[in-house]
């Protein structure tokens, strides 16, 4: 049994609706990135650092006893109020983070090429410490890129080409100390921020 040719051409309309109909149709649209996910594995990375750096500010501690408080100008300062913590934003925080994280990693290169027979027992805790420091950073600047946000720009200290047996003792406890602290503030920054997202 043939179909009526006027009987083919309206199914073929009917089809080609259909399809116009359904390249017309949106897609279905891409869920929003959540970044609490990235947020939780860096801040993750920043405890298992800050444990490393307690070892090695302990091992240091046992190795080389030094009274008293040793500061180093070049390093980052912790100055935010209550207030300015809990009102940080995302882009400030983060930008404030890489900038002295990076801060931080020219210190420590600078007391590994410093000292190097000096700190050869504690080689294993620093170099630890060093490159955690180095992933964390990395996973910090690739979040920032994701969230299009500009990568700090400030200029690294300068730091002295050697230093006496002494000095370089009294540096290293100013940074593994500072760092320690540094790194327990860090912590709680980036929590504050997760919960902002």
């Amino acid at each position: 049994m043939s179909i009526p040719r006027a009987c083919l051409c309206q199914v073929l309309v009917v089809l080609l609706s259909l399809c116009e109909a359904l390249w017309a149709a949106p897609g279905p649209r891409p869920k929003p990135t959540d970044f609490r996910a990235e947020f939780d594995s860096i801040v993750h990375m920043a405890r298992n650092l800050l444990s490393d750096t307690k070892n090695l500010f302990n091992h240091f501690k046992n190795r080389y006893p030094a009274e008293g408080e040793h500061k180093l100008e070049t390093l980052p300062v912790l100055s935010m109020t209550a207030v300015e913590l809990a009102n940080i934003q995302v882009s400030v925080g983060l930008a404030r983070l890489s900038s002295d994280l990076q801060c931080y990693q020219r210190h420590f290169e600078w007391l590994r090429r410093a000292a190097p027979l000096l700190l050869r027992p504690m080689e294993h805790d620093i170099t630890t410490v060093h490159s955690r420091l180095e992933r964390l950073l990395k996973r910090l600047e690739h979040l920032m890129t994701k969230l299009s946000l500009s990568r700090p720009n400030d200029p690294l200290p300068t730091l002295p080409a050697h230093g006496t047996h002494w000095s370089v003792v009294q540096a290293g406890h100013a940074i593994v100390h500072s760092f320690h602290l540094y790194l327990d503030w860090a912590s709680r920054v980036l929590v504050l921020i997760r919960n902002k997202l």
